[in-house]
């Protein structure tokens, strides 16, 4: 009568080759998946920015414009998926702003990524 079935040595081989197919698609899916909080985070920055610029168009001031800047993310259309924090900085005068993005404590890189009103854009 002949067995049926597989060799524990044919399985070890299988685990194996799982194993190390696993140890690399792994890190490189951490690595897609934090650029894709960057994207979210410059398109985020961009959308308040131009939030900004449209608010000065009506008015010629920027004060209270920061209101105008919503709490949902434009890139996925939720808060809750938003990995970064903005920050606005309009100084007195209102003729300008800063809107910064910072990562939050859950996401593993710290990369902020700036907008300046003059269109000057950072990454640090």
């Amino acid at each position: 009568m002949k067995m049926k079935g597989f060799s524990l040595v044919e399985l070890m081989i299988a685990l194996a080759i799982i194993g190390v197919i696993s140890s690399i698609a792994y890190p490189s899916y951490q690595g897609y998946i934090q650029d894709t909080y960057h994207g979210q985070a410059q398109a985020d920055v961009k959308a308040c920015g131009m939030t900004l610029e449209r608010f000065y168009a009506n008015g010629f001031t920027y004060v209270d414009g920061e209101a105008e800047c919503t709490l949902w993310s434009p890139a996925s259309g939720t808060f809750a998926a938003r990995r970064y924090d903005l920050a606005r900085e309009i100084p007195p005068l209102a003729q300008s702003y800063t809107i910064t993005a910072t990562p939050d404590s859950g996401t593993c890189d710290d990369r902020c990524y700036s907008l300046q009103s003059d269109g000057t854009e950072l990454v640090f």
